[in-house]
């Protein structure tokens, strides 16, 4: 099974053993409560990660039946001022952003006005609760932090960003321990509980689930926090912390985590699975999203994962899977059930019972699970740590200092030496030159001059494929030859189907290079007309395209989701997947199938003075696709759709992969006919950043924009960072910046996009429409639209935007016919 499988059986399993009791008057003991809310979140982001509506159903029934008509909340006490129950606001947030429904709105607002009036230290930081004056734990930094960020995002409160990291400042500043690395549970400002050290405050002990409660509150909050936002740099820097303490203290014989962090082996201590499992969540995802590197806590994190499965997960003779060895409850203060005093001692932590399937253990255990998927998903594509958002064109050199083409050795293997010959079919040859090639540690694999044929190229670990001045490498058009299936991404969505006419999958060191052509012989009577729309019938395509979409919506496992033979679904011409090292450079392009160049998961491509015309449907000339590090120059595009398409997979299944496209700079390039010179989107799920675009040329009858955005509510995705400079643009038919957020189904979805730092300078245009044409809608965020020294003439009709923020013009001229006119600023009237 795979983790994701573990995490739908977890949540199913649970449900089935708690029904409704979780629900209010589902059972006596019913409440609204931090463990409610934790496996309400873990259900909710289960089913974004599969899409599976099922698990999310559960959790807002559950956490509706609180709330009555007038958004009062039901077992909630606003005057106990106990943080520990914010915690389900978050999914009260989630309802209210999906059904618009006032009571979810007044609920959210009654837990936000709590935060508001939540007594606080002499710093500003939240006491624990009412009942724990002066008492700061790490505990209250997840129940009160992830919403409080969430609610500030949402409704555009910055000094809330603020707060949140002045909490999570605060508890680091008062609870970490520099010589061992890790936090202690809480703090004490007034030094008069029991268990507080009387010269710091902070209780004895290192409690694993404490820590893990602050783990989880970082990289939540950093999920919902602006990437442009001065606290972020400060709470990755404590992430980093943790991270270090976490992985400093990982049991070398199991891979997980003690009960007391510190004290391995010591009688009575164990080992426990909440934290365990809060542990690997929170490191997944920081890794996953870039704020930790993947090379140095992967086996951290896969060792955990197993330590899980094999100390705690256990099977019962019905095959449902249980999770144990978790510690009930643990507090400060007071007594517990027994009678004990909490007073932070060793004796007490171990003292209190060890039980199984507790929601504080199973919610962490389901998101570790959804996470460590993403992981394997996106093995080898961003193994060289964090890729930190680009401010500007200063951050322009460090970015391209990244990129450098790979050298091969100087090694030829001929194709004519494996028995080529010029008007006859190469493909054995090919793929004999390219083994050996890889055998011997790599080189050219040389294509002379002349006519040869070929069915699909499958590249090895250093080989270039080289094509001398002469050389055409005709591709064959039977769908025949291009079985069996391989792992590829068709529009966004990763599935089984034809290979493409060059491939690779998870090679380094590989490239295509030369003076020769490459010809697909695609045309309307083989592979274009697939998706012939020139009739009023559902193309070739249609019935397998939406079958793909629907498979990967309900998280089918990519190794079922099998096409080919009798589905059309086109191959691109070359695609390499999950590949690091990669040139393609001088070769020309001609008649492709679909797509022409498509990187997908790869780190530190160089795509340099290729050669591309090919004007068959969705003929997109570069697609680069959750990848890292990317060099497009010198190129000529002349397509049949988007020139350069940037894109990060396609709705729940990109969001499952969930890798940004990152650092990607096109310079140096002409773009003819196509949709758009440079686009991102649509298929922009898993986000995009810092893409640079300079001394480009763009003119032609037939291309409609310069610069496009395209997403909608059901791609959702992140796009921040883009900047142009130097480009001459000759007529264009639409706009010169196109952000088009209603693109096919709009904001029918639960996931609206964001475009923000665009910054365009020293761009000039000679004909187009508009400048801009800007539609988003109220869910959706477009702020810091910048045009600097610019100059756009023909301009013939109104500009459009539509809920956007920020849109700004400096020392802009806009020429109409017969008029001249220049533009300082433009923002909205609600702004």
């Amino acid at each position: 099974m795979r983790p994701i499988d573990y995490a739908r059986a977890m949540a199913d399993f649970e449900i089935q053993r708690r029904g409704k009791t979780l629900a209010f008057e589902g059972s006596e003991r019913a409440r609204w409560d931090y463990t409610t809310g934790l496996f309400a979140y873990a259900l909710w982001t289960l089913s974004e990660a599969t899409g599976n509506p099922a698990w999310r159903d559960y959790a807002a029934e559950v956490v509706s039946s609180f709330i009555d008509e007038d958004g009062n909340i039901r077992t909630y006490r606003l005057s106990d001022y106990n943080i520990d129950m914010i915690t389900p606001g978050r999914i009260v947030l989630k309802l209210y952003e999906k059904t618009g429904d006032d009571r979810y709105l007044k609920a959210a607002q009654l837990l936000r006005r709590q935060l508001e009036e939540q007594p606080r230290t002499s710093e500003g930081g939240f006491w624990h609760k009412k009942r724990y004056p002066y008492q700061m734990w790490l505990d209250g930094l997840y129940m009160g932090a992830p919403f409080y960020a969430q609610y500030s995002r949402i409704f555009g409160e910055e000094k809330g960003f603020d707060d949140v990291v002045e909490q999570i400042l605060l508890i680091d500043r008062h609870a970490y321990d520099p010589d061992k690395g890790l936090h202690y549970h809480a703090w004490d400002e007034k030094r008069e509980q029991i268990w507080a050290n009387p010269e710091t405050g902070a209780s004895p002990h290192f409690w694993g689930r404490a820590e893990g409660w602050y783990a989880m509150a970082l990289v939540d909050v950093l999920e919902e926090m602006p990437g442009t936002h001065h606290g972020v740099e400060s709470i990755v820097e404590v992430l980093g912390r943790v991270a270090d303490g976490i992985a400093r203290y990982q049991d070398p014989d199991t891979g997980v985590w003690w009960q007391i962090l510190d004290q391995p082996g010591r009688a009575g201590n164990y080992l426990e699975a909440s934290a365990s499992s809060m542990f690997v969540y929170a490191l997944a995802k920081a890794v996953n999203e870039g704020y930790l590197p993947r090379v140095r806590y992967l086996p951290v994190i896969e060792r955990g994962f197993r330590g899980i499965f094999r100390e705690f997960v256990r099977r019962d003779d019905e095959g449902r899977i249980s999770l144990t060895q978790i510690c009930e409850v643990a507090g400060l203060g007071y007594t517990n059930r027994a009678g004990c005093p909490r007073d932070g001692s060793f004796a007490y932590y171990i003292s209190e019972p060890i039980v199984e399937n507790d929601l504080k253990g199973v919610g962490p255990f389901i998101l570790a699970c959804i996470e460590v998927e993403r992981l394997v998903e996106t093995a080898g594509a961003c193994d060289e740590g964090p890729v930190p958002v680009a401010v500007g064109w200063s951050d322009y050199e460090r970015i391209l200092s990244r990129i450098q083409a790979p050298v091969f050795p100087e090694r030829d293997y001929r194709i004519t030496e494996f028995g080529a010959r010029p008007g006859g079919d190469a493909s054995e040859a090919i793929r004999d030159a390219i083994e050996r090639c890889h055998a011997d540690g790599g080189g050219r694999v040389v294509v002379p001059a002349g006519e040869f044929h070929t069915g699909p190229i499958h590249l090895r670990g250093g080989v270039n494929l080289h094509l001398e001045k002469g050389a055409v490498l005709h591709f064959s058009t039977d769908p025949q030859d291009y079985l069996p299936v391989v792992v590829t991404r068709w529009e966004g969505v990763e599935c089984m189907n034809y290979s493409p006419l060059i491939y690779a999958y998870e090679q380094d060191d590989i490239a295509i290079t030369g003076a020769g052509t490459l010809d697909g012989g695609a045309n309307w009577g083989n592979w274009w007309s697939w998706n012939d729309k020139s009739s009023e019938r559902p193309t070739l395509q249609t019935p397998a395209r939406q079958r793909l979409i629907e498979m990967g919506e309900a998280g089918v496992p990519v190794e079922e989701r099998v096409f080919g033979e009798g589905s059309f679904l086109r191959p691109n011409f070359i695609q390499f997947y999950r590949c690091r090292n990669v040139l393609i450079e001088g070769v020309k392009i001609r008649r492709s199938p679909m797509w022409e160049i498509h990187p997908v998961l790869c780190r530190n491509v160089t795509i340099r003075g290729v050669d591309i015309v090919s004007h068959g449907p969705n003929n997109d000339g570069c697609d680069p696709e959750a990848s890292t590090d990317v060099l497009i120059e010198d190129c000529v595009f002349d397509t049949g759709d988007d020139c350069i398409a940037i894109k990060s997979g396609r709705n729940n299944d990109g969001r499952r992969v969930g890798v940004p496209s990152a650092n990607i700079i096109v310079r140096n390039c002409v773009m003819k006919d196509g949709h758009g010179g440079v686009v991102i989107g649509s298929e922009i799920s898993g986000g995009c950043r810092n893409v640079f675009v300079e001394n480009c040329t763009m003119s032609s009858p037939n291309l409609d924009r310069a610069l496009r955005f395209k997403s909608n509510a059901r791609r959702g995705g992140v796009v921040e960072g883009v900047f142009m400079r130097n480009v001459k643009i000759g007529h264009v038919t639409e706009a010169v910046l196109t952000i088009d957020f209603l693109y096919e189904e709009g904001p029918d979805g639960d996931h609206p996009p964001t475009v923000r730092r665009v910054h365009i300078d020293n761009v000039e245009s000679d004909g187009s429409p508009r400048v801009m044409w800007i539609a988003g809608f109220p869910e959706a965020t477009i702020d810091d639209i910048r045009f600097r020294n610019c100059i756009f003439r023909g301009v013939s009709l109104p500009e459009r935007i539509e809920h956007a923020g920020r849109v700004v013009l400096d020392g802009v001229q806009v020429v109409p016919a017969g008029k001249r006119r220049s533009a300082h600023s433009i923002t909205p009237a609600d702004e």
